[in-house]
Order: C-alpha cells, then sequence, then structure tokens
C-alpha cells in the first residue's frame, strides 16, 4: 500500500467504530485525522490539507450528506475524495449520496478488505487529480514567465495591468505603471556577446523584483524593456519607486564571466489619474520612457498630461 501520507479524516460518531478505521488506515501508512460530528469534520478540512475523507451519513449536528455538500461547495486548489459511509442501503440513498458529491458508497456493515479496494481506488484517482495539477501548473508557468528571465511575459503583464485597472476603478485607487529601458543594451551585446547580454537582463530582472513591494507585478515587455506595475500608488510615488530601482542598477555592476558590466536604466512613469485606458496610459509610459532617453538616460520621468 501507498507510503504517500495522504491525509484521511474519519467523520464517524461511533468511537469504537472510528478507533477501528483508525488503527486501519494508520497500518497502510496514512496520515489519519478523526471528528465525531460534522461541524468538527468540517472545521479539520478548513485547516488540514486532507485527502480523503470516510464519512458517515448520520452524526450529531450537521449530518454527512450536508458536509458533503459543503465540501464541494469549498474553494480550494485540490481534490478531496468522498467515501460516504453509511448504513443506508436503499438505491434512492446511494443515488442521492453520489449526487451531492460522494465519490464511492460504503453499506455497514463492511468488510476491510472492500474498505481497503475502496481507499487504493481513490488514492489512484487523488495522484492522477495531483499529476494533472502539476501539469497545468507547469504548463502556466510556460506560458505566464519570460523563459529567460523569470518575470512576467508581456501578455501576462498587461492582462495584469488591465485587471489592476478595472480593480483600482472599483475600489477608487490609483494604478501606476513604470517602463525601464537598459541603456545602450545594443553596446552590451555588441561588445560582450549575447549570452552576456543575457546575463544582464536576468540580473536587471532580479534587481527591479528585490524592489518591488510584495504585490506589485514586474514583466518583461520585449527586448531590453521592462515593466512594473505598482498598484495603489499614485505617480509621485510611483517616480520614488522608479529612482529607487535605478538607483539599485546603477549603483550595482552586473557581475558575470569574471567581469564588472556597467549598467544604467531610463525609466517613464504614469498613471491611472491621467487616463482609464490602458493603451493611453501604456503611450503615456512609453513617451515619459523616451523623454528620459532623449534628455541623457539614467533618470526617471513622469508623464506629463
Amino acid at each position: 500500500m501507498s507510503k504517500s501520507k495522504f491525509k484521511v479524516l474519519i467523520a464517524e460518531d461511533d468511537r469504537d467504530a472510528r478507533k477501528l478505521c483508525k488503527d486501519f488506515l494508520e497500518n497502510l501508512c496514512f496520515e489519519v485525522y478523526e471528528a465525531s460530528n460534522g461541524t468538527d469534520a468540517l472545521e479539520v478540512i478548513e485547516k488540514e490539507e486532507i485527502s480523503m475523507v470516510l464519512l458517515d451519513w448520520v452524526m450529531p449536528g450537521i449530518e454527512g450528506i450536508e458536509v458533503c455538500r459543503r465540501i464541494r461547495d469549498l474553494d480550494i486548489n485540490r481534490y478531496i475524495y468522498i467515501i460516504m459511509v453509511t448504513g443506508k442501503s436503499e438505491k434512492k440513498d446511494i443515488i442521492e449520496g453520489l449526487q451531492v458529491g460522494a465519490d464511492d458508497y460504503v453499506v455497514k456493515p463492511f468488510s476491510f478488505q472492500e474498505l481497503k479496494v475502496r481507499i487504493m481506488s481513490g488514492e489512484r484517482i487523488l495522484k492522477l487529480e495531483k499529476r494533472l495539477r502539476d501539469a497545468h501548473e507547469k504548463l502556466y508557468e510556460l506560458s505566464a514567465y519570460d523563459s529567460l528571465t523569470g518575470v512576467f511575459n508581456r501578455a501576462t503583464i498587461l492582462e495584469m495591468f488591465n485587471q489592476e485597472l478595472e480593480r483600482g476603478q472599483r475600489i477608487g485607487h490609483e494604478v501606476s505603471i513604470i517602463f525601464a529601458d537598459i541603456d545602450d543594451f545594443k553596446s552590451i551585446n555588441d561588445k560582450f556577446g549575447h549570452l552576456i547580454g543575457d546575463e544582464v537582463l536576468k540580473e536587471i530582472a532580479d534587481i527591479l523584483s528585490e524592489n518591488c513591494r510584495n504585490y506589485d507585478f514586474v514583466g518583461r515587455y520585449g527586448g531590453e524593456e521592462f515593466v512594473i506595475i505598482v498598484p495603489g500608488l499614485k505617480s509621485d510615488c510611483a517616480c520614488s519607486v522608479a529612482e529607487r530601482m535605478r538607483k539599485a542598477v546603477c549603483e550595482t555592476p552586473v557581475h558575470v564571466a569574471n567581469m564588472e558590466i556597467p549598467v544604467t536604466l531610463s525609466l517613464g512613469v504614469a498613471s491611472s489619474k491621467e487616463s482609464g485606458d490602458t493603451q493611453e496610459i501604456i503611450g503615456l509610459a512609453d513617451k515619459a520612457l523616451y523623454e528620459a532617453k532623449r534628455s541623457g538616460k539614467n533618470s526617471t520621468v513622469k508623464s506629463k498630461t
């Protein structure tokens, strides 16, 4: 049997039956939790990452059928496999249990051999679900992140900007955006080669991320250009964030292949106060970035509307 240490909850009001099931499941290498009523069962599920529930139908307080329904209504990122364990053996009861979300149905009295087979079946499904979830997360990472720098890619960062603008409009908060471009990056590529240039891009992405708040977003817009979304900040405050990033880059030469490569940034800042349209705000930030480049580089410029 599995050594996966899946967490299994036994929700059963009969103490002796609960004890027998607990000993049986622990011998099968499961981590076992207990509840004697529906309310306690739901509390355990909220606190622990329970993978499987052996759920008695008739319990004090909230009955098993309602517990099952509430489990299926939970907003969680994993699947909980539910085996209804009950003395109710009529076909209408079995149908009702499966309709509200039970995955399997065991009628008392049962043999532990039967229970073992049903648990093994549930375990196979849980392992498959985990593999599918892991694969989905991997696909999301591949589709959402820039493969070189590890920050969000262009499509994702723009979608996040749209979402933050909508949220800001709902709650009355300003949202600012910073465009950051590495100065004279072509010269770095020409002098040191594209592999070194890639290392510079990765290092700059790290520095930008390190100088953000936990709820800011950094993305690669394209080439040597990055976008930083700063929700809840007015443009003046966003300029302070941009200046902190500029100084961090300017004061930290990139160390690669036993070389120190000085790097500077030009940055442009705009905010939702100037416009409620995504493309217009991006255009304003890009225009401010162009002004920073035109005025000598290694500087931060706020949009002027």
